[in-house]
């Protein structure tokens, strides 16, 4: 008896060994590739994919899903909490709404390179847009800022078009002297 209940257990082990090898070689990948760290050209696209999701969003005056990719911790760090946060873009949001608001254009241009400041990614990503309200065009050039706190994977961002040189260290701790992207902004009539 003790010799076939062995033969049985030494089958399981092989059928075992032989069924779940595919799985193993799989799991094993998979976790390869998932510690492996991302690189500029990936890191890039993830963002580049975030910011047109929220481009997406400010497109359908959709304060929820542009709130859930925007950074928040400077508006935190300000005294601004995140529920106040929300209700301020809902009531904006809802107010262009009101006023028959379009976005004629919104843009992404190629993201800069991105960089690592304080254990925190970023990456800035320059738009066009022109913003169409009551008879008045709104024509903006400035960029996101994209923040990461996952090496890359997924981001959040902070709209520079009020970002100085002189205010850039309130959005990226210790960033200072490199260039900006260019910013433009101009209101004009409807054609």
């Amino acid at each position: 008896m003790h010799c076939i209940l062995w033969r049985h257990v030494d089958r399981l082990h092989h059928r075992y060994k032989s069924v779940n090898y595919p799985f193993k070689v799989f799991l094993t990948l998979a976790l390869l590739f998932k510690v492996m760290p991302l690189n500029a050209a990936d890191i890039s696209a993830n963002a580049s994919r975030d910011a047109m999701r929220l481009v997406e969003c400010m497109k359908a005056f959709d304060a929820v899903c542009a709130n859930s990719l925007t950074y928040t911790k400077i508006f935190e760090d300000h005294g601004m909490s995140r529920d106040e946060l929300d209700k301020t873009v809902a009531n904006f949001y809802q107010k262009l709404k009101s006023d028959h608001a379009t976005y004629s254009r919104f843009d992404l241009r190629a993201p800069w390179r991105p960089f690592v400041v304080g254990g925190l990614n970023y990456i800035f990503i320059p738009y066009d847009m022109v913003l169409e309200v009551r008879g008045q065009n709104t024509l903006s050039k400035a960029f996101f800022i994209g923040v990461s706190d996952d090496s890359g994977v997924s981001w959040k961002f902070v709209d520079g078009q009020k970002t100085t040189p002189e205010n850039i260290g309130q959005i990226i701790p210790g960033y200072g002297g490199a260039a900006l992207p260019p910013r433009a902004f101009e209101q004009s009539a409807a054609q």
